[in-house]
């Protein structure tokens, strides 16, 4: 963005930190605690509603048996057992089946293998059966009788497997059997070699006999020692679940997650802006001001030159003298969002100016509200409105500040209700003119974009504009349409000006109407003096064009004018200080004499101020 062939670079958007993080906590603490204790609340409401439940354990020795069908080949002459096979033998459906038969078990096998964990204590040759079930007793009775199941079925595999090794032995010693009796009929009838090696072969068959049959008495005494159970399950005191403090924990560690969850889905689709890195981040726009907050429920005023947000607007007004240059400038401050943050900006801004030796001129021509005007203790008397009803001068409707001697102000004036549409009007827009011929810096306050078409009209006169963002209550959409609007009238927005949204006040203009003479009495010698009625109407059509010229050229308005709300009622505020004199500075912008400021405006010459400061 520039102004006056000046460039204003704003600052890259920063990325996102941990302070942002933190930041969307402290926002959304309500959503995030509010998610947390449901879930919390949902979590315990559950845990407390399940049945408790015990769980016992029999620990079980596992001897090898020199059967096992999960051992290989090459190893079922070995004396070790695996046990991490055996833990998955035990809760094998051939183990389930011989349990459900010593529990009296009415369900499925499946049904009862989920009450049972069996798991390997590290370097051991020890099985530890843990069975869960509703009762104490029922837990340890069925420990027990796992065990002593899985020891059943470990005995019945090793019987088979015996069994079957039987069985070939026996087969192999019946088909050696017969065939020795052929060759014992067969060698009465050879002779020489034949006989002989009919006789080796039957003395070898004869030996194989021999030794299968001792394999197979052998085996006919051997006893099966599947192992033993060497821990009983006793029967458990208390509980083993529901686990309520893993239960909980967990619960709170969810309901925190889905409660963060909620609340960066929730900062996510809210675009109010809370601060100025928001402002700089989601509108790429620069920040040239960031006023902080005054105490809990009070308002900010006019600022102290050296406090805090006094220096900040300083700041502003010298980065507007480097910015802008030398010249009579016209700067035109409205707000994104109707309320008072406009009226507090261009106030303190007016005054900054004026404390660098400007000639500035405040004009108030936001007619809902009194704020300008109030901070800059200007009289809540005529104004802007009478000077565009033609019902005064420009030159009557000024006043000069009391808190500063350098700045003049245009009040709202009175009759605001019947001046709302001029502000729309070629007046407008000679009343600006005419103020920048005499002043180095015009400050207009603006009513919001968001209310009226107000402010881009009065844009047309201005040389630049800066839209005050009331945090938190502006939104991102505000922003941009009010940045956009001015843009239309080819105004150069500078940047934005940061200000905490203020409590509401009671303070508040109301604007009404002045009661109007009868007809042929308007200039009636008892009227009183400075009364609105008594002011002499100036020519042309509402603003004094025998001291101004016939102004600019005529402008073309953009935005037709509309209804405009009517304010509370308004505050009257003390006269500026009597006995002031005043001297008419040169028009060129040059320095004026260190006690002079900006004219009082008349038809054709300048008078002297009374006591009250008015011609």
């Amino acid at each position: 963005m520039t102004a006056k062939g000046t460039e204003v670079s704003s600052r890259p958007a920063p990325s996102r930190e941990f302070v942002d993080y933190t930041g969307l906590i402290r926002r959304r603490w309500g959503i995030v605690l509010c998610c947390a204790a449901f879930v919390f609340a949902g979590v315990a409401a559950y845990t407390f509603t399940l049945a408790k439940t015990y769980t016992a354990e029999a620990q079980v020795l596992v001897a090898p048996t020199g059967f096992d069908d999960s051992a290989p080949e090459a190893a079922k002459s070995k004396l070790d057992v695996n046990l991490d096979t055996e833990a998955q033998v035990a809760k094998s459906l051939e183990v389930a089946k011989e349990a459900k038969r010593l529990l009296k078990y009415e369900d499925s096998e499946n049904h009862l293998l989920s009450h049972v964990t069996v798991s390997v204590p590290p370097n051991s040759g020890v099985l530890t059966i843990a069975f869960t079930d509703d009762t104490a007793r029922a837990a340890a009775n069925g420990a027990n009788l796992f065990a002593q199941a899985y020891l059943n079925q470990r005995t019945a595999s090793a019987q088979a497997n015996m069994k079957a090794q039987m069985d070939v032995i026996s087969k192999k010693i019946q088909e050696l059997s017969e065939e020795n009796k052929v060759l014992l009929d067969k060698i009465p009838r050879y002779s020489g070699a034949a006989r002989t090696y009919a006789r080796s072969q039957q003395q070898i068959i004869s030996r194989q006999i021999t030794e299968l049959t001792g394999r197979l008495g052998s085996l006919t005494t051997t006893t099966i020692n599947p192992g033993r159970i060497i821990s009983t399950a006793s029967t458990p005191t208390r509980p083993s679940g529901p686990n309520v403090p893993l239960y909980l924990t967990g619960g709170l560690m969810v309901g925190l997650l889905a409660g963060l969850g909620a609340g960066a889905v929730r900062d996510r689709l809210d675009t109010r802006l809370r601060s100025a890195g928001d402002v700089e981040r989601m509108l790429d726009m620069p920040v040239l001001l960031e006023l902080h907050p005054a105490g809990k429920g009070d308002r900010l005023g006019l600022l102290p030159a050296r406090s805090r947000n006094g220096q900040e607007v300083h700041e502003l007004s010298h980065q507007l003298n480097a910015v802008l240059g030398h010249g009579n400038h016209v700067i035109l401050v409205t707000s994104a969002t109707e309320g008072p943050g406009a009226g507090l900006s261009a106030a303190n801004l007016a005054a900054a100016l004026a404390r660098t030796q400007s000639r500035v001129a405040l004009v108030c021509a936001d007619l809902h509200s009194q704020e300008s005007a109030r901070l800059t203790e200007a009289p809540a008397s005529v104004g802007l409105a009478e000077v565009l009803l033609g019902k005064r001068s420009l030159r009557n409707a000024m006043v000069r500040s009391p808190v500063q001697k350098r700045l003049w102000v245009v009040p709202p004036g009175i009759d605001t209700d019947l001046a709302y549409e001029l502000l729309q009007t070629r007046q407008m827009v000679h009343i600006i003119d005419q103020l920048r011929s005499n002043t180095d810096y015009v400050v207009i306050d603006a009513p919001s974009t968001a209310s009226s078409a107000d402010a881009q009209a009065i844009a047309e006169a201005a040389d630049t504009a800066l839209v005050v963002v009331e945090v938190p209550d502006a939104r991102r959409k505000d922003v941009e349409e009010s940045v956009r609007a001015l843009d239309r009238m080819s105004v150069a927005v500078l940047g934005t000006l940061v200000v905490p949204a203020q409590p509401h006040s009671t303070a508040r203009l109301q604007p009404r109407r002045v009661p109007r003479p009868a007809p042929g009495a308007g200039s009636a010698a008892g009227s009183p003096s400075g009364s609105p009625s008594s002011s002499p109407a100036t020519s042309g059509p509402g603003i004094d064009l025998e001291a101004f010229g016939d102004g600019p050229a005529d402008r073309t308005l953009v935005d037709p004018p509309r209804d405009r709300a009517v304010a509370g009622p308004r505050r009257t505020i003390a006269k500026p200080d009597e006995g002031e004199t005043e001297h008419r500075p040169p028009a060129n912008g040059s320095e004026p004499d260190t006690t002079s400021v900006i004219p009082r405006f008349s038809g054709g010459h300048a008078d002297s101020d009374d006591e009250s400061g008015r011609p």
